[in-house]
């Protein structure tokens, strides 16, 4: 392995310390010191690094992953009060949270939750839906009208243990997450995993409904038997435990846009949960990513907490 490639994996490694810090304490006040220190990075080179890193400076990636989980919350939690969402998303001040909010999404929370998703979920979804490149063109069609029939869902609601993973980060929807699977499964059996023991789970922080495909963000992980450093650019962290709305499903490629959709959009909204600040994830019994299929199968599980606050809410 050139030297080059040593030293951006390593740059990965320690920058995917402070990521999943970020993802996972939203509502912490992140500050640069901190985040630096978990990389192992001086504050001034942390930020320079993470840029080269992500695209992004440090304040615009956390302000972007805030405000695009608030007007996911804004829906997916009806009943959820705006300040208690702007809390959940790290702002401490109703004021900022709107002011931020409106300067994102050119309309206030309140004016969001009546009819500005719908109104930018459908002029998206039109726009992508025209263009002959984009994978999920059917999918951006049929879901251009938000109160088209959803599918039936069969929901079982669990609690599931904390599960340590080894993990790759990868930006875009798209069938180069073959090439990240493929790359992960080489280095755990490189590091003594066996890797068919083992299951595969994929993290999905986007909403496919607001962010364009090639911009919605996959982390493909692999559980862990034992405890391993991280290195080589992939990570190493713990998906949270707890409740969880969990469903099965069949399909091919794009299908899970739609299961996505239906659970939601319809079943939570309707039900007796709300979604907790923490991506959902797949776990895959056939990954159609590196299978001669095409097809998988697999379980979607979103973090739920129950509407009335209690020990189940963190």
């Amino acid at each position: 392995m050139s030297l080059r490639r040593n030293t951006a994996y390593e740059h990965q490694t320690r920058i995917n310390e402070a990521l999943y810090r970020i993802h996972a304490k939203l509502s912490d006040s992140l500050e640069i010191s901190g985040l630096a220190q978990s990389a192992c990075y001086s504050p001034y080179h942390f930020q320079r690094i993470f840029k080269q890193i992500t695209g992004e400076s440090v304040h615009d990636y956390i302000r972007r992953c805030r405000l695009e989980w608030a007007a996911n919350l804004l829906i997916y939690n009806p009943n959820m009060a705006i300040v208690d969402i702007a809390a959940e998303c790290g702002f401490h001040s109703n004021a900022a949270f709107n002011h931020a909010f409106k300067s994102c999404f050119n309309c206030s929370p309140t004016l969001w939750r009546r009819e500005g998703y719908e109104t930018r979920s459908r002029t998206l979804k039109t726009a992508w839906s025209a263009s002959a490149m984009n994978p999920h063109r059917q999918y951006y069609r049929d879901t251009l009208d938000s109160h088209n029939q959803s599918v039936q869902r069969q929901v079982e609601i669990k609690r599931l243990p904390s599960q340590p993973v080894a993990y790759i980060r990868h930006v875009g929807y798209d069938q180069r997450i073959s090439e990240v699977w493929a790359r992960l499964l080489d280095w755990g059996g490189a590091h003594g995993v066996d890797v068919k023991a083992q299951q595969m789970i994929a993290l999905h922080h986007s909403n496919p409904d607001l962010i364009p495909f090639d911009q919605c963000r996959y982390v493909a992980c692999l559980t862990l038997p034992k405890r391993i450093y991280p290195g080589d650019g992939v990570g190493v962290m713990e998906i949270p435990g707890g409740l969880h709305a969990c469903c099965q499903a069949e399909g091919m490629f794009g299908d899970l846009l739609y299961l996505m959709r239906d659970l939601y959009m319809h079943w939570l909204p309707a039900s007796d949960y709300q979604a907790r600040s923490i991506p959902p994830h797949a776990l895959y019994h056939d990954n159609h990513f590196i299978n001669q299929s095409g097809r998988f199968s697999l379980e979607f599980r979103i973090p739920v907490a129950r509407n009335a606050a209690g020990p189940d809410r963190f």
